[in-house]
């Protein structure tokens, strides 16, 4: 079985990018989760030692909670979606040429 080194390099390249951005989402996995809470207006509430999101909330319903009021930015809900469509577009890439390099082809 003789392996085309150009489309194993290529395979080897989309796999290393792929699990550069796996480790990035699983690094900033609480910024990602921070940029999707505070799409909408929110307060945030430390309980025992994790956090508490309360949306649509209000200044004075936060203060209640002896939160912090963060006003809402609609366009951050880009962020987590941009790397989805990064991630699934490496992903897919890297299958198909891991697939090429093994050699398993689909049945015509």
């Amino acid at each position: 079985m003789a392996v085309n080194l150009a489309t194993l390099g290529k395979a080897l390249v989309w796999g290393v990018l792929t699990v550069g951005l796996y480790l990035f989402l699983f690094v900033y996995a609480d910024t990602f989760e921070h940029l999707a809470h505070t799409t909408l207006d929110t307060c945030l509430v430390q309980q025992g030692g994790g956090t508490a999101y309360f949306h649509k909330a209000t200044p004075d319903l936060c203060a209640a909670q002896n939160g912090s009021f963060i006003e809402g930015t609609w366009w951050l809900v880009f962020a987590p979606i941009a790397l989805a469509f990064a991630l699934s577009y490496t992903h897919g890439l890297f299958t198909g040429l891991f697939w090429d390099v093994i050699g398993l082809k689909a049945k015509k």
